[in-house]
């Protein structure tokens, strides 16, 4: 009776699936499938939330998910693993075009029809000066708030993405925080 063929990994020409086993191992198609179906919009909405441009946020994600099939046979923690190499891929292409973030692209949330329109406008107001608030702070305050009020990752999982321990991760929200308060009570 013949077996059911099994797709055990992405088809690669035979050369570039050799090479990938050498540099330490593809992962299995299964696992790869699981993390991407588990953690795109994660990783997507980090690049995002860092980069401004929807993009290039997906450049990043593609990327990442591309390092993670060539490197993600060790990997632990994938969910970690993936939010630490998609911001430090974010970070990287920041330095690389020393660009300011415009904040026309930013996207305005929709107005309710439920609520009153100067209330909308008020608060579309707010998310463009906590935005650019937000693009002031020095990392890793910048990407602590990200990942723990935007992401809702706990401090644990900051710790070990951002690579710091658990009370540095306390000690640079409440700063990172206590400074978005006073530059947002400024510019009232």
């Amino acid at each position: 009776m013949p077996q059911p063929s099994r797709q055990s990994e992405p088809s690669f020409e035979p050369a570039v699936a050799d090479e990938l086993r050498k540099d330490g191992g593809v992962i299995s198609a299964w696992r790869f499938r699981l993390a991407v179906l588990q953690h795109d919009k994660a990783v997507y909405r980090l690049a995002a939330a860092l980069l401004r441009d929807a993009r290039e946020a997906e450049d990043v994600s593609q990327e990442v998910f591309l390092s993670y099939w060539r490197n993600g046979a060790n990997v632990e923690r994938p969910r970690e693993w993936l939010l630490r190499v998609a911001r430090n891929a974010c970070l990287d292409r920041l330095r690389k075009s020393r660009r300011l973030v415009s904040h026309e692209e930013a996207e305005i949330p929709e107005a309710s029809h439920d609520r009153d329109p100067a209330w909308d406008y008020e608060q579309s107001e707010l998310a463009v000066e906590l935005r650019e608030c937000l693009d002031t702070l020095p990392e890793p305050q910048r990407s602590l708030i990200v990942l723990f009020d935007m992401q809702g990752c706990d401090g644990a999982t900051c710790a070990r993405v951002l690579g710091l321990n658990v009370n540095q991760v306390k000690v640079y929200l409440h700063r990172a925080r206590r400074r978005l308060r006073l530059q947002l009570e400024r510019s009232q």
